[in-house]
């Protein structure tokens, strides 16, 4: 699905867990770790290594990605993340272990997301993200960890809030992606009329894509500021410009297939 996904190479090296996943049960596999030492020494080791959900929605996006990536990729992923390197690992071999004993039980409903993942609607009415993005109307905030155009690519960060946004606004009929870079802040909008065709696919449990496919490109927009005076709000200063396409190489001028990757249960 992601073009600068790197093959399945270099994959970690199996842990009892995931040897015996095939052949074992739910069940079983949590009597074995109850059987873990329960000390305080552990318990602490084990909260200082539990991801957050933020996290966890941004690791079940690479995983749909690519189950097995390599040493080099796994740096790249816990740069980006705020992990250790060791903790991303863990966190993959345990998922492809989670995903085999899912596999083996596909009589059992597996498709409801994650309660510990948070949803982003609740942010429409956020004053800080509605100043980011300059929109007075009523929006709809779509779940969006990883937006891929052709070669381009942009994954929401732990370290800045609201890098990446996807909404609809309803009002003036269109889609919107938001980008916010070195203190930037970049837009598409996507109108109705040119999105020829709309899938979604479930891309691990309780994730899915939303590929767009675009009768022309879209619209692209930089936020500018405009001079109104010392005491005028920063915020009142700033409005969207027209301008060509920003995306690397001019991506989304040459791509007309748009593909995001979130919670499956906020984008159906």
């Amino acid at each position: 699905m992601h073009p600068d996904s790197p093959p399945s190479e270099g994959t970690d090296e199996p842990t009892e867990l995931e040897r015996t996943a095939e052949n074992a049960s739910p069940t079983s596999v949590r009597r074995r770790r109850s059987t873990r030492s329960s000390g305080p020494e552990t318990r602490e080791k084990r909260k200082r290594s539990r991801v957050t959900p933020a996290q966890l929605a941004q690791l079940e996006s690479f995983f749909a990605a690519n189950r097995s990536p390599t040493a080099a990729r796994r740096k790249e992923i816990s740069d980006i993340l705020g992990m250790t390197e060791r903790q991303a690992q863990i966190w993959f071999q345990n998922r492809r272990a989670k995903a085999k004993l899912q596999a083996g039980n596909k009589g059992r409903p597996s498709t409801a997301p994650s309660p510990d993942i948070p949803s982003t609607h609740s942010l429409g009415d956020d004053p800080q993200l509605r100043a980011r993005i300059h929109e007075d109307g009523p929006i709809r905030l779509l779940s969006c960890t990883d937006l891929a155009i052709g070669t381009w690519r942009r994954i929401a960060t732990l370290q800045a809030e609201h890098d990446l946004l996807a909404y609809v606004c309803e009002a003036r009929r269109c889609v919107a992606w938001y980008v916010h870079c070195a203190g930037a802040g970049f837009k598409m909008e996507i109108p109705f009329d040119i999105i020829t065709d709309a899938t979604i696919d479930s891309v691990s449990p309780g994730m899915a894509v939303v590929c767009l496919t675009l009768s022309r490109p879209p619209s692209f927009f930089l936020e500018s500021r405009a001079s109104l005076g010392a005491d005028t709000p920063a915020a009142a200063t700033r409005y969207w410009q027209p301008c060509s396409d920003w995306t690397e190489d001019m991506q989304a001028s040459k791509v007309l297939r748009h593909e995001l990757v979130g919670v499956a249960a906020q984008l159906s």
